[in-house]
């Protein structure tokens, strides 16, 4: 999946966002997707009044609202029809499914009103849910909570993590090995596209009941039940055996003591392998971890010399990093063989 980032848009439309403005052009745009205007248009021209009834959009603000993704090159208009752009087929319709639609767009509202008091909580030290007094739900408990959030969290991931799925699955050597176990594994989209690439090897997805009643669906869809399972646990406590390989993906933090139930759960020779978008050593990359950290919605994240120190010091051997694909890493550890 492609995000659309300003780089796309038309060097006209570019020229005439001030930087410092641009969350409003970003509102904008969430507030389109949470109202699904480029879903309503997609294959199709409509009036503005069509628009407006299809949306429940009052009629004050409804051509000012249209006309704004005009300008942007979203929308295209004649007369009073409008219809997508080849910009907004492509990456609002195309490399999006409806749960990123519903998820992202949601979070993002959370993060914009939230952020309300960034000034305060650079002055204070204390991060903006903690001043403005709200109880951000962790994951176990949104899960646990609302099954229509957990599903369109579960699948945005899903589709979010495609392209490094099958990145990490060419980058991986597993021709040697037998099981995987997909720690926090959610959608089961690593564990599938590790199956695809080795047609011996079975996996597990070890997750939350509810995720993995998710999980288990794509991977039916995937005709990938024989080989692929999921178990419900918990990811803090320790870990089933009977697995050569051992992973971790995108699950926020992994602690040293994941790694040390990894340590004792793995057979000699076993591996451990921590994927994520991990900090450059000098903490400027990725932009976007940095930027969603102010909102807390994002966990810390560990360097990956710091990842790699992590291993060393859980008695992995041969511990290393590796890029994966863009800005997504592979920190790897091999648990030394009994003499």
């Amino acid at each position: 999946m492609e995000l659309l980032t300003l780089d796309k848009f038309p060097p006209k439309v570019l020229a005439g966002i001030d930087v410092q403005r641009a969350f409003l052009l970003s509102r904008l745009i969430i507030a389109a997707e949470r109202l699904q205007l480029f879903r309503v248009l997609h294959g199709k021209r409509m009036k503005a009044a069509t628009i407006g009834r299809a949306l429940n959009l009052h009629q004050t603000c409804l051509h000012s609202f249209l006309n704004s993704f005009v300008s942007l090159g979203l929308l295209h208009k004649k007369a009073d029809t409008y219809w997508n752009s080849r910009l907004a087929e492509r990456y609002f319709i195309q490399e999006r499914s409806i749960y990123w639609t519903r998820q992202y767009s949601r979070e993002c509202v959370r993060d914009y009103e939230v952020l309300t008091v960034l000034e305060e909580a650079l002055a204070s030290g204390q991060s903006c849910a903690t001043i403005q007094g709200l109880n951000t739900p962790t994951y176990i408990d949104t899960m646990k909570r609302d099954r229509r959030e957990a599903e369109d969290f579960t699948q945005m991931l899903f589709h979010f993590h495609h392209d490094d799925a099958e990145a990490l699955a060419k980058h991986l050597d597993l021709s040697r090995r037998r099981a995987v176990l997909d720690v926090g594994g959610g959608s089961g989209v690593m564990s599938i596209a590790l199956a695809k690439r080795y047609p011996r090897l079975r996996a597990c997805v070890l997750d939350l009941e509810t995720v993995c009643e998710i999980a288990a669906r794509n991977i039916k869809r995937a005709k990938l039940a024989k080989r692929v399972t999921t178990r419900a646990g918990d990811i803090r406590e320790p870990l089933p055996t009977g697995y050569d390989v051992i992973l971790f993906c995108d699950i926020g933090r992994v602690t040293e003591q994941h790694l040390r139930n990894a340590y004792d759960a793995l057979p000699a020779g076993g591996m451990a392998v921590a994927v994520d978008r991990y900090f450059s050593d000098d903490g400027t990359k990725p932009l976007d971890r940095l930027l969603s950290s102010f909102a807390g919605s994002s966990f810390p994240m560990a360097t990956r010399t710091e990842m790699v120190a992590r291993l060393r010091s859980c008695d992995f051997e041969s511990a290393k990093a590796k890029k994966v694909h863009r800005d997504l890493w592979c920190i790897s550890g091999i648990k030394p063989a009994i003499l």
